[in-house]
């Protein structure tokens, strides 16, 4: 049975280190997220290859030109097999494909549910990579 291992507020991640590898991978993440362009693709070392993606379409990011991410809190598990549970209640404010200025289309409250597990190949960051990805959000507002 999972187990929680820690609890954060957005405000602590943002103003502190992370407690956890797995914050520290998360967090890793979001910044990346934030810092590229998505309209070209994925951000494939923080997935693994055999990566499972739950949500509405499919895609993680092909759709957008970028992200980015406003926490409120972190849940980890430790979970029987190893591998970490984070649930995630962001803030994902989001700019479509072709806009360009410094104001999101869209934000939209989002909750991610991962599974985190180990993997030292090649092009990891730290050793991590989500193994499982969900993604529960009103896509209602992407709608042209």
């Amino acid at each position: 049975m999972p187990n929680l291992a820690s609890l954060v507020t957005g405000a602590e991640l943002t103003a502190t280190r992370p407690q956890t590898p797995s914050q520290a991978f998360y967090k890793k993440y979001a910044t990346a997220v934030t810092a590229k362009n998505l309209s070209g693709g994925d951000i494939p070392q923080f997935y693994a290859d055999n990566a499972l993606s739950h949500n509405q379409n499919g895609q993680l990011f092909a759709q957008f030109e970028k992200l980015s991410n406003d926490f409120v809190k972190i849940w980890e598990t430790q979970n029987d097999d190893g591998t970490v549970g984070l649930v995630s209640h962001v803030f994902r404010y989001i700019w479509a494909a072709g806009n360009e200025s410094d104001k999101p289309t869209v934000n939209v409250p989002l909750s991610m549910v991962c599974k985190i597990s180990s993997n030292n190949a090649r092009g990891t960051v730290d050793g991590l990579q989500f193994k499982e990805v969900w993604l529960y959000w009103n896509t209602y507002k992407l709608l042209p």
